[in-house]
């Protein structure tokens, strides 16, 4: 991706310039010292560019109305667009007319299919009593369907019975202690560091009381707000008396109480900062440095005195209570969201009285004494338990937007969060709150394996020592994610009977990672269903990359040879990142608030007055191969021939084209779609704006590309020099009623490329629509609109978000008409 939302600036700096082996992690500080800094200049001069200083204002923006809808560049010919009228909102109609609607710049037979379905019967769903090994020891969840435990962060075994510590630390283990088991750490019984004068930095280093099972740092010594934990021999579960303010990587003291630098510190960070009388640990409201309430649910004064609710998925369906996003189920509940209950017992309403959770959960009909309904549609889905690769990882992932879609705020509204990689948490959430959901895996069309792979490569390895998949290498995040979905791949094998039932052709995997399924496991990618941001076809690929860790071609070191896994890169051969027969390019997740002024949520449209627009990372700090070098050769062509001016062509960075990116969005006629370190989500921002994307990536597949006609809106240019360069003649080009044509079709599918299904959405779109400028009549926006006729835009405000052909919706239906196929 080209977004660094998730990415510590320092940690890039730090492969930057640091260019041989030295910046390895089991690497000493005296041989740190010792590289030469004329290497490292050498390194630094090698990558991006110098970027010109560049400073545009666009010139204000216009709405459109009935007087300058056929100007040039309004972005319509004054072709009557009322066809287009009602094609939107409400709920699913199976007349073929609305299925003519609906099913508009499909290709193939699969929209037609899933609308016309004959719906199947609810059955009533099975449940397991099935106990588990010492009630899990009280501290994990028994699932009865299977009758193994589920255990939280900091707790392993078949009963939840052993301890698993995640200590604050200075290194991770050494290349030669292959038989060492637990991860090392740097706290003495205290749990305070060993020896702050000791060298080593490694994110989790703790300048006070270290939460040793999450390798959380906390104040300490004698302060005020520092970690008191529960009374020893107390039960599972009981809280610590105070669990103390935070003090993570941004806290760390760089200057001790004698005066002395430590160097593994921030520099501007004094002892004095944190501990002195009126300082975070011990003043109410501290003067100097503040370091956030980090961990989710910990609300002010940030000393876990005021907590509010935590995410988890679905909010443990009112029934269990949620910790850190692992859900502790009540008495009889079961599964990674306490969906089931066990057989015998009677249902309850649990949490649902509370009203933050009523209105946040979803309960999927197949947990209801009675269904809602005699019948549902296909396909239906069968979704995996696998706590230790999912809600495990929300525990120890301590920020509390890391990984997320959705928050509760301290008063436990629900706000969305704009973590592009959160498709993993959104969409594993959506289907469990799904009327597909089924828990009958013997009537299952499909089975979703949820595994959150990038919430595991960001911010979870390399925070302390662990979990790895399985050497210590936490500059090789490809190598942890290709074990641990063989991993996951060998437990449902041999655990369950559906997977070979089948040989694996019916269960669905999402990679939401920059280069996607590329890497991916042949033994599960040539069978299975893979849902992707990243389109690349060819057979033979090699890594394009432009973040090291994320190179899967990478020379392995020979140091960690006896280490498990260190073959996995002959294990992921032989197999395309995405093969368009059976896998899907679906949408990057976007919160509705990124395009909240498009008229697909009821804005008003604007003068498209732009010919093309980008603004985005530019490569100027990047390795060449960032993009394919394409961001960075059109930038340099922008540039060099004064596009802006002649062409009315931008591409730049935020610091070059000023102003608000969605608006820059719904100006432009043209939107430029090109990669980032693999996928990047410019399609999907393109077409929520109405802009007409600009393929430019040779043998990659945009999003939904197999399934939608994508000629129909949409130009692709070659990657090569001379296509390039002649940008803008090409656009240029385009005739006026071929523009028309292609915005037409756009406004027709682009509800597609956005996720709007669930409770917390509804919620956020009925509270844009009701503040949106349209809907105010004295706005200029609403009468501007009001001049608007059928003939004049395409783009004309949606009355409601037609939510049944969203994004979740649209892979839905591509999976019902895969339902046959997977039999084969």
């Amino acid at each position: 991706m080209d977004a660094a939302c998730t990415r510590s600036l320092g940690l890039v700096l730090l492969l930057l310039v640091l260019s041989d082996a030295s910046w390895l992690p089991w690497t000493s500080e005296q041989e740190l010292a010792a590289s030469s800094s004329s290497s490292r200049r050498r390194t630094l001069l090698q990558i991006g560019f110098q970027v010109p200083k560049i400073s545009i204002q666009l010139p204000l923006r216009q709405y459109l109305n009935g007087s300058n809808s056929g100007a040039a560049g309004a972005g319509s010919n004054r072709t009557d667009h009322s066809e287009l009228a009602g094609a939107a909102g409400g709920e699913a109609r199976r007349d073929e007319g609305d299925l003519r609607r609906r099913c508009a710049v499909a290709k193939g037979s699969w929209c037609g299919a899933y609308l016309r379905q004959d719906m199947v019967p609810y059955k009533t769903a099975p449940r397991g009593d099935k106990e588990c090994p010492n009630a899990c020891s009280g501290w994990g969840n028994c699932n009865h369907d299977t009758g193994l435990c589920e255990c939280p962060a900091g707790r392993a075994g078949p009963a939840c019975e052993r301890e698993v510590k995640r200590p604050c630390t200075n290194r991770f283990r050494h290349p030669h202690e292959v038989n060492v088991n637990e991860s090392v750490g740097h706290i003495g019984p205290d749990k305070h560091d060993l020896d702050i004068q000791a060298p080593g930095w490694i994110a989790s280093r703790c300048s006070g009381y270290c939460i040793d099972h999450l390798a959380l740092c906390t104040c300490g010594r004698d302060s005020k707000y520092r970690h008191i934990p529960a009374p020893a021999g107390s039960p599972p579960w009981t809280p610590p008396v105070q669990w103390g303010r935070p003090m993570t990587d941004g806290c760390m003291i760089g200057v001790d109480k004698d005066g002395n630098r430590i160097d593994w510190g921030r520099p501007h960070i004094k002892d004095s900062d944190l501990y002195g009388p009126e300082a975070w640990c011990n003043k109410d409201n501290p003067i100097s440095h503040q370091c956030g309430c980090v961990w989710d649910g910990n609300g002010w004064p940030c000393d876990g005195s005021q907590q509010y609710e935590p995410f988890c998925p679905n909010q443990c369906t009112g029934h269990g209570d949620c910790h850190m996003g692992w859900c502790r189920c009540h008495p009889g509940w079961y599964g990674t969201d306490c969906s089931r209950k066990k057989a015998g017992m009677e249902l309850d309403e649990g949490h649902l009285s509370r009203p933050w959770i009523k209105r946040t959960v979803d309960v999927p009909p197949a947990s209801l004494r009675t269904p809602p309904l005699p019948t549902r549609p296909r396909p239906l889905i069968y979704i995996y338990d696998l706590t230790d690769y999912t809600t495990k990882f929300l525990q120890l992932r301590l920020g509390a937007d890391a990984c997320m879609w959705r928050r509760y705020s301290q008063d436990n509204s629900s706000f969305l969060l704009s973590m592009t990689y959160s498709v993993e948490a959104y969409l594993h959430e959506t289907l469990l709150q799904s009327e597909h959901r089924t828990f009958d895996p013997d009537e299952a069309d499909f089975f979703y394996v949820p595994v959150y792979v990038t919430c595991y490569m960001w911010p979870i390895l390399g925070w302390a020592d662990g979990p790895w998949w399985y050497a210590p290498l936490a500059h090789t995040r490809t190598m942890h994610v290709s074990n641990m979905l063989s991993e996951v791949h060998a437990h449902i094998s041999s655990t369950f009977p559906w997977w070979n039932r089948r040989g694996g052709r019916d269960h669905i995997w999402l990679m939401a990672a920059d280069e996607g399924a590329c890497y991916m496991p042949t033994a599960i990618y040539n069978t299975s269903i893979i849902l992707t941001h990243w389109g690349r076809m060819d057979l033979e690929h090699q890594s394009n990359t432009a973040y090291q860790q994320d190179n899967y071609n990478m020379a392995m070191p020979g140091e960690f040879k006896a280490w498990p896994g260190m073959d996995w890169q002959s294990r992921m051969r032989g197999h395309p990142c995405y093969d368009p027969r059976k896998d899907l390019v679906i949408p990057a997740f976007k919160s509705v608030d990124h395009f909240r002024d498009s008229p697909l949520l009821g804005g008003a449209p604007l003068v498209r007055d732009l010919l093309c627009y980008f603004r985005g990372d530019i490569g100027q700090a990047r390795f060449p191969q960032y993009s394919r070098g394409l961001r960075q050769k059109l930038f340099h062509l922008w540039h060099k021939n004064d596009w802006a001016a002649k062409h009315k062509i931008y591409i730049g960075n935020g610091e070059m084209v000023r102003g608000p990116y969605s608006e820059h969005l719904l100006r432009s006629r043209f939107c430029l779609v090109l990669p980032g370190d693999g996928w990047s989500p410019r399609a999907e921002d393109a077409v929520l704006h109405g802009c007409i994307p600009v393929v430019i990536m040779d043998n990659v597949h945009a999003v939904f590309e197999s399934i939608l006609d994508w000629e129909s809106f949409s130009i692709r240019i070659r990657e090569d020099d001379a296509a390039l360069e002649a940008l803008p003649q090409l656009l240029e080009a385009v005739p006026p009623e071929r523009v028309a044509k292609m915005q037409r079709n756009l406004a027709r599918v682009w509800h597609r490329f956005a996720y709007a299904t669930g409770p917390v959405m509804a919620a956020h779109l009925r509270r844009i629509a009701a503040t949106s400028a349209t809907a105010m009549p004295e706005m200029e926006a609403a009468q501007a609109v009001a001049t608007l006729t059928p003939r004049d835009t395409p783009f004309r405000p949606l009355p409601a978000y037609p939510v049944s052909d969203d994004a979740f919706h649209t892979i839905l239906q591509w999976l019902h008409h895969r339902i046959n196929e997977t039999r084969a």
